[in-house]
């Protein structure tokens, strides 16, 4: 009974990591409710385990400190809201306010729904960065986030050998440019590249640990899957960051091998697997089909101009960063705002933009300065303390932790460089991949150091044993 309750919010994680992709990527009103609910219960079990374990959580005082004051902020805007918006009139309604003089939101109930949003994601982190603590369940919630990830490209790929036109038990019509459960081709890649290199890891962790066993070929078929989709997928931010990442992590396995720490694997051998990896890649692309891809490739150059409608976007969110100042419009608030700052486009800028197209810039334009600057500890501050910390035992860290975290390291870099062009980090199910992959990292201070620790005790064991044995002769 009480490891069913210390479990138990364990599982309903990774039942959140399958439920957000299939669930049309998280990205409708009634997905995401349901994702709040299993995070929320996923929390609430997690606070349960700790109060019948009679012991407080374990945390980074910085990411603590850094989900504390956004989480505070969020309600606070909401709760100190400036206006609502009308959509019906599209105007906003003053309110009146608690505070006059300190910040609120531009539109009540859009930052009600991502006050909510923002406080369960930043929970969950937490719960990862505890849960990470365990070699057994960093190990499950790597491995579920990477089959899921190879069943959507399954999906994806039946979709592209049978010419749908839409997500086959959808009735929506969706063009060419979807991918699987994701509307948007660009979220798709985006989360497809968080997947490959986990499953890329797997398989080297498998042949250095066992040889040439079905466990190897088993994820290096996956991570051949998982990278095929990318290609396949028509984001072309996706297919660049895929290729760039993939080379990256070819040169960082060569340099391991010439540094010894792959045992009696060459690093031509590691050169000679990756380019092997890239056409069977390629070749499996050609096969599934690459017209759409290759046609929006063709189209690049003629897009890419000064009427461009994202660089326009972007010139339009530099114009309103300034005029949202040090603590922002809102979380959630840029669908509002930002048809007041396009007029001097014209046209050009017509229809909906519910997102900016750019994460960071609609990150300032929704939080502020302040609440900018929380953001990246919370998420960079992460990454930089890993590295720290790997860079610093780089030298006693077991060749399953090394990798665990360069993969970890490539996965999350992905994203967050998709970020600078798409909108990666306002779809939930991304959201939620990515906060727990920092959490994980933010938790590498202890698994870093028990690796270290372990592979420092090992030596001494074994002179132990020597001094021993020379005393009994």
């Amino acid at each position: 009974m009480d490891q069913w309750i210390i479990n138990a919010p364990r599982w309903l994680l990774l039942a959140a990591l399958i439920y957000a992709p299939w669930a049309y990527g998280s990205t409708r009103p009634w997905t995401v409710t349901g994702l709040n609910w299993i995070l929320g219960f996923t929390i609430g079990m997690w606070l349960i385990s700790h109060l019948f374990q009679q012991r407080w959580p374990k945390c980074n005082r910085v990411q603590l400190l850094a989900t504390a004051f956004l989480i505070g902020l969020a309600w606070f805007m909401v709760f100190n809201a400036r206006y609502e918006y009308d959509q019906s009139s599209l105007e906003f309604l003053a309110r009146s306010q608690a505070f006059a003089f300190a910040p609120g939101s531009l539109d009540r109930d859009l930052s009600f729904d991502s006050a909510i949003r923002c406080t369960l994601m930043l929970m969950v982190g937490l719960v990862a960065f505890e849960v990470a603590e365990s070699s057994r369940w960093r190990k499950r919630i790597l491995g579920t986030m990477i089959l899921v990830g190879c069943s959507i490209v399954g999906l994806g790929l039946a979709q592209r050998f049978t010419g749908a036109t839409g997500i086959f038990w959808a009735r929506e019509d969706l063009g060419p440019n979807f991918f699987a459960t994701f509307r948007n081709h660009t979220n798709a890649g985006a989360y497809l590249n968080l997947i490959w290199p986990l499953a890329v890891g797997f398989a080297v962790r498998e042949k250095l640990a066992t040889g040439l066993t079905w466990r190897f070929v088993v994820w290096t078929a996956l991570a051949v899957i998982c990278l095929t989709g990318v290609m396949v997928n028509t984001s072309r931010a996706a297919n660049s960051l895929a290729a760039g990442l993939l080379l990256l992590t070819g040169i960082w396995l060569i340099w391991q091998a010439v540094k010894g720490r792959f045992g009696d694997i060459s690093p031509a051998s590691i050169a000679a697997a990756t380019v092997l990896l890239v056409i069977v890649i390629g070749t499996l692309a050609f096969m599934t089909g690459l017209d759409s891809n290759l046609g929006r490739w063709r189209q690049f150059d003629k897009q890419l101009t000064e009427d461009n409608s994202r660089l326009l976007a972007a010139r339009a969110c530099l114009k309103m960063i300034p005029e949202s100042g040090w603590w922002g419009f809102g979380p959630g608030t840029f669908e509002s705002a930002f048809p007041y700052f396009t007029a001097e486009f014209g046209n050009q800028l017509r229809g909906r933009w519910i997102f900016a197209h750019q994460d960071y810039l609609q990150t300032l334009i929704e939080w502020g300065y302040v609440g900018g600057a929380m953001w990246a500890i919370a998420i960079f501050g992460g990454i930089i303390r890993s590295v720290v910390r790997g860079f610093r035992y780089r030298r006693r860290l077991s060749t399953e932790t090394r990798i665990t975290h360069f993969a970890l390291l490539v996965s999350a870099s992905g994203v967050l460089l998709h970020a600078l062009v798409d909108f990666p980090l306002q779809i939930a199910s991304i959201q939620l991949y990515v906060i727990v992959l920092i959490g994980m990292l933010w938790s590498s201070h202890h698994w870093i150091q028990s690796a270290h620790q372990q592979n420092r005790a090992r030596p001494q064991r074994r002179e132990a044993q020597v001094e021993s044995l020379n005393c009994a002769a």
